[in-house]
């Protein structure tokens, strides 16, 4: 069961708190400092996230984010689901954000992957801004008012160089 946000009324991006602590368990950083990994925290940090991805797509895409309808034939009906590269990139900025804010004395190598968390998810956000790469189910916009957005890229206000 994932959670919902007080700003939305919609679960988050990353889904449940739980795979936020299973991440932060992967990188070994301890019981102790485990145990202070509560639901209201990692909601804090969903929350903080989730906003930072809607502020980055809004130009681009309907914001916030919604899942949308897919027939499974196995099952003959219809599920809805929510894109799976916004799910990843969510749970990992969470979780890196979490623990380089949270806790200050981990080990180098910890702080380091958490901090690549962070940038790989920064990254991935930045390759769904482009053109090239689009997010299934979602609704387009376009900065241009005379332009549909499945007609043509929208314009960047500032060059990316």
């Amino acid at each position: 069961m994932a959670d919902i946000s007080d700003t939305t009324g919609q679960e988050f991006y990353s889904g449940s708190w739980e795979s936020i602590r299973d991440l932060c368990r992967v990188l070994k950083i301890g019981p102790g400092k485990l145990s202070k990994v509560s639901q209201e925290l990692v909601n804090f940090y969903q929350e903080m996230v989730d906003r930072e991805i809607d502020g980055a797509l809004q130009q681009y895409y309907q914001t916030p984010l919604r899942g949308y309808n897919v027939w499974m034939p196995a099952k003959s009906e219809t599920v809805c689901v929510f894109p799976g590269a916004v799910r990843a990139l969510a749970r990992y900025w969470t979780a890196g954000l979490l623990l380089t804010t949270e806790f200050q004395g981990l080990d180098p190598n910890t702080n380091e992957a958490a901090q690549n968390y962070i940038t790989e998810s920064k990254q991935k956000l930045f390759e769904m801004t482009r053109f090239t790469r689009r997010i299934p189910g979602q609704k387009w916009r376009h900065n241009v008012r005379t332009a549909p957005p499945t007609m043509m890229p929208g314009i960047d206000p500032e060059l990316n160089t």
